[in-house]
């Protein structure tokens, strides 16, 4: 998965919402220091297996009348004999199901003090990493005493934010119990996911399973990460996300190009490039519209596709080459080529160049090795599964196969001739 993972603390409560097992990635399942039994762990552990997502151990202090969340004043060997015992015995629970655990998060008092303090987190760690397995993963802040522990001892380590709890300056949470601790409003969850995920320092968020509300945040919080998921960044003010399949990408076109603050949008036959300083989640939904056709699902202002013919001179300095490599004569590789009516798929990689697919699989050569240093503006060229007109002179490595006659690929006053959508066919000039 790309971006964060959800956690979601859980085996807390008698009554908590199975959903939230289907929501989660990743379980950190309270293990009888704060909360939960033996029953209460193999059922998480049941939920996590029939939902699929990844187990893992939550220790405490033996604090359950304060719910782990008190501070204690405990020799550090006793504290890690605490962790070992209880991720002990929901490894011995996992054992019994064929399960793997995948992580380690420490609970409340113990999360902070252990961040704290070098000795602490090398202790817990290690004892976590006796009673579970060598390779689990420990989950925690994002800089501290546990990162420093985890990779001295040679573990994965999952950088923590909190998607349901206010943060103060510094990034430090506000204590529970002062205003603004809690973050109770799942829009709100989602938007401090957003900003979390977006900022590329988190590598998991957490939900709480106990508090307030924890279903619907947690599916806010999942939609969210799972639209983000959906984008690739290509540096700080670019992102990338598949095609739909079935696209009408003449109007997604129009609808990216309309949201605001898109500066640019380049639309592949695979993927979806868009520039600027761009609601994602604006984003998101014109992709989901995108298979609606024009008109539906959003903002639409693209122009009907136009249909060109284009007459074109066969005389190309590749010509004799690639009919021999396509085991044709000129006469049928020309006729097979004016055959198909091509679409624009994409336009790149010079202004106005049009990528026209797909060509017929006997026509499809891939590029010279040695690209020309400059072919002639209106050349006619293949590559691949495509076939385009080059617009203005420049260098290029399709296989030319001719020149177009009184067709203007690209004007400087009206820009692009070809746009996305609109469909060409080629015929033989005189």
């Amino acid at each position: 998965m790309r971006g964060p993972w959800l956690n979601v603390d859980a085996g807390e409560l008698p009554d908590e919402a199975p959903e939230l097992y289907a929501l989660a990635h990743g379980v950190s399942i309270a293990c009888g220091g704060h909360a939960g039994d033996l029953v209460s762990m193999g059922h998480a552990l049941d939920m996590c297996k029939l939902h699929g997502c990844r187990a893992g151990a939550h220790p405490s202090t033996w604090d359950r009348e304060g719910f782990g969340r008190r501070e204690v004043d405990m020799p550090v060997p006793i504290l890690a004999t605490a962790v070992f015992g209880q991720c002990a015995a929901l490894r011995k629970l996992a054992d019994q199901r064929g399960m793997r655990l995948f992580h380690m998060k420490p609970h409340g008092a113990l999360y902070h003090a252990a961040n704290r303090d070098l000795e602490l987190a090398r202790a817990i760690v290690e004892a976590a990493k006796n009673a579970l397995d060598p390779q689990i993963v420990i989950v925690g802040p994002a800089e501290g005493a546990l990162s420093v522990a985890a990779r001295e001892a040679g573990l994965g380590y999952a950088r923590e934010g909190f998607a349901d709890r206010g943060t103060r300056a510094d990034g430090s949470l506000v204590p529970r119990g002062e205003p603004g601790a809690l973050i109770a409003e799942p829009g709100a969850a989602a938007q401090k996911a957003r900003a979390l995920a977006l900022g590329g320092a988190m590598d998991t968020l957490c939900v709480h399973g106990d508090s307030p509300g924890a279903l619907a945040i947690a599916r806010a919080v999942r939609a969210e990460l799972d639209m983000l998921a959906c984008f690739s960044q290509l540096g700080d003010r670019a992102w990338v996300a598949a095609l739909p399949e079935g696209a009408d990408v003449r109007a997604l076109f129009s609808r990216l190009r309309a949201l605001p603050h898109a500066e640019d949008v380049v639309i592949t036959d695979a993927g979806v490039a868009i520039y600027g300083d761009v609601d994602l989640g604006a984003v998101h939904a014109a992709l989901g519209a995108a298979t609606d056709g024009p008109g539906k699902g959003g903002v639409d202002n693209a122009a009907t596709p136009e249909t060109h013919v284009v007459r074109v001179r066969y005389d190309g300095e590749d010509l004799a080459e690639v009919a021999r490599a396509c085991g044709l004569t000129q006469a049928e590789l020309i006729a097979r080529h004016t055959l198909a009516t091509y679409d624009v798929q994409m336009v790149g990689f010079l202004p106005g160049f049009a990528y026209l697919g797909s060509l017929a699989e006997e026509l499809r050569v891939p590029r010279r090795e040695v690209p020309r240093v400059r072919v002639p503006a209106g050349a006619v060229g293949i590559a691949a599964h495509y076939t385009g007109i080059y617009p203005f002179a420049s260098s290029g490595g399709w296989n030319l196969l001719g020149r177009v006659v009184d067709f203007v690929a690209w004007d400087p006053c009206r820009g692009a001739t070809l746009a996305l959508g609109d469909r060409v066919r080629f015929e033989v000039a005189p």
